[in-house]
């Protein structure tokens, strides 16, 4: 990734800054694009677990809408007047979804949070080498 440096006696202090100048470009393009890297997996993630929520969760409100209708069909002998069986399958309906919602959206916000420690600490390393050859020198 970044370039060899082959000792040269006629080399001055210019040419050495030059090369330096341009490894240090290197290392920032390549940090730039681990970073890059990074986020976009993040982001395939968090758009791949979307679909399967979005999925999922319609899937269920259909097998949940026809427990509704059993419910309120199984509730007859209980509860006479339609609109009461209705009232409390609708409220049931509401709690459950809202709570499926609120767990999910949780487990969304941590898992799409991208994990930058790692290229952080490489370029922190990367530039503690750069000041300790440039010391040494």
């Amino acid at each position: 990734m970044g370039t060899v440096i082959k000792p040269e006696s006629n080399a001055g202090v210019g040419g050495l800054i030059h090369r330096i100048t341009d490894d240090v470009k290197t290392i920032a393009k390549d940090e730039l694009e681990l970073a890059k890297n990074e986020l976009a997996h993040v982001a395939k993630t968090a758009a791949t677990e979307s679909a399967a929520i979005v999925l999922g969760g319609i899937v269920a409100l259909i097998g949940f809408g026809m427990l509704c209708v059993a419910a309120v069909a199984g509730l007859e002998g209980v509860i006479h007047p339609l609109w009461a069986r209705l009232l409390i399958m609708a409220v049931i309906y509401l709690a459950a979804g809202g709570i499926i919602a609120g767990v999910f959206a949780k487990r969304l916000k941590t898992d799409i949070k991208p994990d930058l420690a790692v290229p952080a600490h490489q370029a922190k390393a990367t530039i503690a080498g750069v000041k300790s050859s440039l010391t040494h020198s």
